[in-house]
This record gives C-alpha cells, structure tokens and sequence, in this order.
C-alpha cells in the first residue's frame, strides 16, 4: 500500500469504476479537462484504455478523475499536441525519459524540447500532470525530490528478432551484448543488425542498462547498430528499413497485449517472432523460462520470468509529489485517487476482479509491481 502521507484517500473524492459506458478509441487524443499524461510507449496502450474505457477484462472499467475524463496522449503521431484548453501546443514525449522530462518542464516553467524531430522549444507550465515511464529514476533518484515514480505494474524484457531464424532464439546475456556493442555480427553463420529504441525511451536505457552499455556508445557505431521505435516490429519483420535478421528489445508487456488485440498491433508479417531469452545462461536460477506463455489471444505473462531480478522490471506513474502527499498545500486528492492501488479502478490497482483496472491491465501484459511504494526523484 502507498503510505497514507503519501496517498491520502479521500472518501468524498472517488475514482470511477465498474459500468462506465465505453469512450473514444485508444488512439484519440482529446483535449484534457482533467490530467494530461504522456510519455512512455510501454505504457501507453495499457493507460489510454483505463482512461478511455475498456471491456477487456470483461467488465467496463474506465479510470476518471472525479467523473471526469483523463486525457492520455500517444508516444507517437503527429508532431506537436495540446493537452489543456487554451494551452501551449508542444513537441510530442516520445517515451519515458521525454515524459518525465516534459514534467519537469511543466513544474519549473523552463522551455521543453520533445525529442521527437522538428519540436520547437516551448513553455509548457502546467500542461502535462502524468508522466508514463517504463524505468525507474535512477540516476535522478532522491529521497527528498519533487517527483514521486509511482509503482503501476511490473514487467519484463526480452527481444524481438525478424525472420524465422530459429538460431536467434534464446540467445544469453553475452551474446546480446556482443550484438549490441558491435563485437559479434552473425549468429549461428546468420548475419544480424542490432535496433534499440529512440532516444528518451525507457526500454532503452533499461535495455543497453542490462548489457552494460550507453547510449552513446551504441548511437557512435550506426554501421552495426541502428534507431527504430521501440515495441513497432514491422520495420523488422518486413525488412524495412532494416535487413531480415535484425534484433531489438521488447518489453514482454507490449507484446503480450499486441499478441492478444488488446493493444495496437505492430507485430507485422507472420514471420516476426519473440526470441526468449535463457536465464540459465545469464547467471539467474530460472533455467530456460520464457518471458510469456501461450499464442495469440491466448497469450499470457510468465511470472517466474517477471519476477527475475536481472529482466523483470516495474514501470511507473511519475507526477509531482507534494500533490500526492497528504496535508501538503499542494495536496490533490483527486489525483491522489487516481493514483491509489486500493481504488478499483485507479490506475495503479492490482485486483483481479473483472470490474478492476488490475484485471484490465493483465489483458496487456502487467502484472502487479513487486511494491506499491513511490519512488522520490529530482526533476530531469
């Protein structure tokens, strides 16, 4: 439970539940009157269906804030959005780092660059409340800083590789690592090219984190390892803009979801397939355990792998803290709901009932975080 310093819960202040009828699609982007949140693509399919409303679970679930409609907004799309009536319009958060960054941006007023191409600069004060992030603060990390990561759901990485190459399944830590840092370019007499994720993704930084590697020693080699956007495998299993035999990381979340419909698919051709990674071979006790089980619409999350401390990881909602925290004059106890694991249908609940959010979230690939306890962060 978050603590009640934390996350009050207000009693007079509700989050929406069960019975709600169903909103736009997962794609719209509608001006907020309530909450903006951006950022992460890990996250985002799962969180534009909580606030937009959902049946996938079985039940209508929908997350508001107070009877009014979130407003969550794509990783990708058009250049510029506008998340407030009358607000600035600003360069899209393409990812994790740019969510909390464009946060960031939002409380201390500074201009905001999006990283994605062509974003002008802009002043964004409180146009973004919510910041979708698939990795923890890390370096940013403070016990005593303005941002609360708070724990959504855990999930886990693995890689997707194109082709119907079976010799790039199960490839250990070591091998990865020497596909990533440039040292080995053919597997198993198969020439292969490493993608990571856009600049500003969380997938990214944990990704190159596992393999001990930087962004900036990958983006310096661009004749072995090249840029595409994380979690869209078409340009793999197509060939283009990327040679057959190509590897990148995947969040097992976000294939889960695009396996089963829940969430968009950017799977491509039926060739396109999941190399599962082989803890054994990484040091870890779970011999040969796979990031998920099942096919299709019957794909489900594996927990032993999620639970691994080397590929499971939670994901999180950042927001300001002082505004989650109880008896401070910034207080918001409508947004405390919203972020409040006991609510049934806040966004960070872990239920299983069909009339959950928790319920909702396992349809794409989320399983509950290993705690519900914020992390504090400094601005980025």
């Amino acid at each position: 439970m978050i603590s009640k310093k934390a996350i009050a819960i207000c009693a007079i202040v509700g989050v929406s539940v069960s019975g709600i009828v169903m909103a736009a699609p997962a794609n719209a982007e509608p001006v907020s009157n309530s909450y903006a949140i951006v950022g992460s693509d890990t996250l985002q399919d799962v969180v534009n269906a909580a606030v937009n409303g959902t049946t996938v679970s079985g039940s209508n679930v929908r997350s508001l804030a107070n009877g009014t409609a979130v407003g969550s907004f794509d990783a990708t799309g058009g250049v510029l959005i506008q998340t407030k009536p009358a607000g600035a319009r600003f360069g899209r958060p393409n990812g994790s780092g740019d969510g909390v960054k464009a946060l960031s941006r939002s409380l201390d007023g500074a201009a905001y660059t999006s990283a994605t191409p062509g974003s002008p600069a802009a002043i964004i004060t409180g146009q973004v409340d919510i910041a979708r992030s698939s990795s923890g603060p890390g370096s940013s990390a403070n016990t005593n800083g303005l941002l609360a990561y708070v724990p959504f759901g855990r999930d886990a990485l693995t890689y997707a590789h194109s082709g119907t190459n079976t010799g790039f399944d199960n490839l250990d830590l070591a091998t990865l690592t020497g596909i990533f840092n440039c040292s080995i370019t053919a597997v198993n007499g198969v020439s292969v090219t490493a993608v990571i994720p856009q600049a500003g993704s969380g997938t990214r930084e944990s990704w190159l984190s596992k393999l001990s590697l930087t962004s900036a020693y990958s983006t310096a080699n661009p004749s072995c390892v090249k840029v595409g956007q994380e979690h869209d495998t078409i340009a793999l299993a197509d060939g283009s803009p990327f040679p057959d035999n190509a590897i990148t990381a995947m969040s097992a979340a976000q294939w889960v979801a695009q396996n089963t419909g829940a969430g968009i698919n950017r799977i491509g051709t039926a060739t396109n397939r999941v190399g599962m990674l082989n803890p054994a071979k990484v040091g870890t006790p779970i011999a040969g355990t796979n990031a998920v089980t099942g096919t299709n619409a019957a794909m489900t999350p594996n927990s032993a792998f999620y639970s691994n401390a080397t590929w499971g990881r939670d994901t999180y909602l950042v927001v300001e803290y002082a505004r989650i925290e109880a008896g401070n004059p910034k207080f918001d106890a409508t947004l405390a709901n919203l972020l409040d694991p006991s609510k049934a249908s806040s966004l960070t609940n872990t239920g299983t009932f069909a009339s959950t959010t928790g319920a909702a979230k396992k349809k794409f690939g989320f399983l509950a975080p290993s705690s519900t306890t914020p992390l504090r962060s400094n601005l980025r």
